[in-house]
């Protein structure tokens, strides 16, 4: 990945991070798990089928502390699930718990030091913190992250990556096969080279992050596209001056707003089907150029790609 991409992706997550939150009812969407097969189980199009809350067991989180009466699992988007439980010892410290599923792994190491069932993982480690990540393809992967003040943050998360994996290379909870539903879509796959080169004026390069985003890029002219799990998009991004645009005779409505990283980027975002829980499968579109050109409108080059992003979600 280009560093330019890196930079990119670093705002961008900053930018996405400023909406996330609340509990998501995916229960109409959920089913028991079914057996998926142990080969190809860590390919992207596997671990998009994955649902993440189903992978916090009561027994992986047993081995690390203890649920609290209020301890329930919280979803973002499609691929991260976390629950705050407490410690056995005393109940009084508070123990953040965090899987996520086809995480993107920017600067992942090309060589580690230990391995999981064949998945090089490695570590990082704060004061009260640890994130243990195993990579599954280049820049992805699955990561296991323990907030705990006090407590053996590194070995929870090395209990809970280990659980998580184990449950994926056999019998995962995964996500029913909806129609019309962008689980298990691929985001570098919604717009064609023919259509980036009319975008871009250029040839353009295609990057995944994690497995539910793309950033499509020629020199410094990047379009973002994410598949996630949010809130109403007008409603959420109102304090950001949302207006709303029509992306096709059929998409009306959508949410345009400037980020709060860079006037310089303008984002699109629909609600592409409603679930339940005040919470939707949306789509997101940003563009920027760097530098600005002054003669361009950068919305109207969202609206551009959020259109054949749109038009290739419909025949999906």
């Amino acid at each position: 990945m280009s560093r330019s991409a890196r930079i990119w992706l670093a705002t961008a997550l900053v930018t996405a991070l400023a909406g996330c939150a609340g509990q998501v009812d995916l229960s109409k969407t959920v089913t028991p798990r079914t057996t998926v097969k142990a080969s190809g189980s860590f390919e992207d199009e596997a671990l998009r089928m994955v649902e993440p809350c189903g992978l916090l067991t009561d027994q992986v989180v047993d081995s690390i502390g203890k649920k609290r009466s209020s301890s329930n699992t919280n979803r973002s988007g499609y691929s991260e699930c976390s629950m705050t439980i407490t410690d056995k010892a005393t109940e009084k410290q508070t123990i953040n718990l965090t899987i996520k599923v086809g995480a993107g792994l920017l600067g992942a190491p090309k060589q580690t030091s230990k391995s999981i069932r064949g998945l090089g993982v490695f570590e990082t480690s704060a004061s009260s913190s640890c994130t243990q990540s195993a990579i599954t393809n280049k820049e992805t992967g699955i990561t296991a992250q323990v907030f705990w003040e006090g407590g053996d943050t590194c070995g929870s998360a090395t209990k809970l990556l280990e659980s998580a994996i184990r449950q994926i290379a056999g019998n995962p909870p995964v996500y029913q096969d909806t129609p019309g539903s962008l689980v298990k879509l691929e985001p570098c796959a919604a717009i064609d080279d023919a259509t980036a080169r009319t975008i871009f004026g250029a040839a353009a390069s295609k990057t995944p992050y994690g497995i539910r985003s793309c950033l499509y890029q020629a020199d410094l002219t990047v379009v973002a596209l994410d598949y996630t799990i949010d809130s109403d998009p007008y409603t959420s991004n109102s304090a950001r001056g949302a207006v709303r645009v029509d992306v096709t005779d059929k998409i009306k409505g959508a949410a345009q707003y400037r980020s709060i990283i860079s006037q310089k980027r303008c984002v699109i975002e629909w609600v592409h089907r409603a679930l339940s829980g005040n919470r939707n499968e949306n789509v997101r579109v940003a563009f920027e150029r760097t530098p600005e050109d002054p003669k361009e409108d950068p919305c109207a080059k969202t609206l551009e790609a959020a259109r054949a992003v749109a038009g290739k979600l419909a025949k999906s």
